[in-house]
């Protein structure tokens, strides 16, 4: 098959209403730099006659900087190919990076060392090349995910489920035309693709990234640049209300990737004075639901869902699906309330001890409510061959909190049968990706009995 042969002109792909039209408009500011949709284009021309010929058709893509993912995009659809966003900071090479026992090459950009690279590309500030965008039935898009196992699988995304995606949630969102951007995640996740992204390239809008880690340079770019959709995940929110002191301009402030600790949305919405707005998904199902402040979630239009009885599991289906006719079964457990669902945490998160069965999110929500403790989260591990549930908490800066003090205060709130049989107190919860805690080093915490922040706490 011939280069290019499965990319159209671009014409019925939502994002040609960007690059198909004038070349000189700036479409992404990343770090104070300004990219034109032709300077895009013609970096996108380079990485095009890079990609290595007679491969298959995933090529992975490895780089912190949003402007070159968009130009790998780009130039990866205008050569027929599936680009493979890829996180740059794993430090092991994952085995999803392998197809058929064959290692799916590695672009990226030539002025920064990376030892997965295959192909480093260099800017050549040439001409701009025609777009070409992938068929509906095409793969768009690749991404890592590690979902619940902490395992990376690569997810792909056809155009037709993205268009389709963006077709329904934009509007329910109150998205127009010209959405300009600032994406606090970075482009190379599903969340900085589609809002980042896709988003602004779809409405003829602007997009920028901000690689700084500083929650008041956050709130700053925000005054400078008053974008009307701002994209983080809970841990940014967490970060900026810490810090915010005085209200911030009206945007549609959006969370995703997690979930958002109720008290963090009522406390930015008093500082920020405006609410914010939780997308409920993930990288299989796409979008599902959205909801403000702790209410209910509400399912986008068009999308069906049911709650199974066996387990309580969460089964949606809608036509941004793989497989748009089949119900997919979520990771979390959920009960109706009206047209609306209230998510009860994750199925793995249900434990039967003494014959009763409980969510371990019920402890985590009751340990929010000691006034000392900043975070919590809980896990379902095997101790002895039983099932059992342990807690870790993060103390509010400043003050001293110990397992035993934690133990007593959930020992007041909880059934005897729910208190968690181990408890640990430490500094910070060790994360993966873009926020989401890392449960297989929590379990791992728990076999080895070690905390950096007082002790843990067993009962017999």
């Amino acid at each position: 098959m011939t280069r290019g042969r499965r990319a159209n002109d671009g014409g019925h792909h939502p994002l040609g209403a960007t690059f198909t039209g004038d070349t000189q408009r700036l479409f992404v500011h990343e770090n104070g730099e300004g990219w034109t949709v032709g300077r895009l284009l013609a970096y996108a021309g380079d990485i095009e006659r890079a990609t290595p010929p007679g491969t298959g058709r995933l090529v992975a893509v490895r780089s912190h900087s949003a402007a070159f993912v968009i130009a790998a995009l780009l130039g990866l659809w205008k050569a027929g190919r599936c680009p493979l966003l890829v996180d740059p900071a794993l430090t092991s090479e994952p085995a999803g990076l392998r197809t058929r026992g064959e290692r799916i090459p590695v672009i990226a950009p030539a002025d920064v060392a990376d030892p997965w690279s295959d192909v480093a590309v260099t800017e050549s500030c040439g001409e701009p090349v025609p777009p070409g965008f992938p068929r509906p039935d095409a793969c768009e898009v690749a991404f890592f995910t590690s979902g619940s196992t902490g395992e990376p699988k690569t997810v792909r995304k056809k155009a037709s489920q993205l268009a389709e995606q963006y077709t329904v949630e934009a509007p329910w969102l109150g998205i127009g035309a010209g959405v300009s951007t600032l994406c606090l995640v970075p482009a190379f996740h599903i969340l900085g693709y589609i809002y980042g992204f896709y988003w602004p390239g779809a409405s003829a809008g602007t997009a920028m990234f901000n690689r700084v880690q500083s929650p008041q340079q956050w709130i700053d770019k925000v005054r400078e640049g008053r974008p009307n959709l701002v994209v983080g995940v809970p841990a940014h929110y967490r970060l900026i209300t810490q810090v915010l002191s005085d209200a911030l301009p009206p945007a549609i402030y959006l969370c995703s990737g997690a979930p958002l600790d109720p008290a963090i949305c009522d406390e930015f919405q008093r500082r920020a004075g405006s609410p914010v707005h939780q997308v409920y998904g993930s990288t299989e199902t796409g979008g599902i639901a959205t909801r403000v402040g702790s209410g209910p979630w509400r399912p986008f239009p068009t999308l069906a869902w049911q709650v199974r009885k066996a387990d309580g599991r969460l089964l949606v289906r809608s036509a941004w699906q793989d497989v748009p006719d089949d119900w997919h079964p979520t990771g979390d457990a959920a009960e109706v309330e009206g047209d609306t669902f209230r998510l009860l945490g994750r199925v793995d998160s249900v434990v039967k001890i003494g014959g009763r069965r409980f969510s371990s999110g019920e402890i985590v929500q009751i340990a929010l409510e000691e006034p000392r403790v900043d975070r919590a989260h809980a896990i379902v591990y095997s101790r002895f061959g039983e099932l059992a549930v342990a807690l870790f908490a993060v103390p509010k800066p400043g003050v001293a909190l110990t397992p035993a003090e934690l133990r007593t205060f959930v020992a007041g709130r909880l059934a005897p049968f729910k208190v968690p049989r181990t408890i640990q107190v430490v500094s910070e919860l060790p994360t993966r990706g873009i926020g989401k805690v890392d449960e297989s080093a929590l379990r791992h915490m728990v076999s080895a009995g070690t905390s950096d922040v007082g002790r843990s706490i067993s009962s017999p």
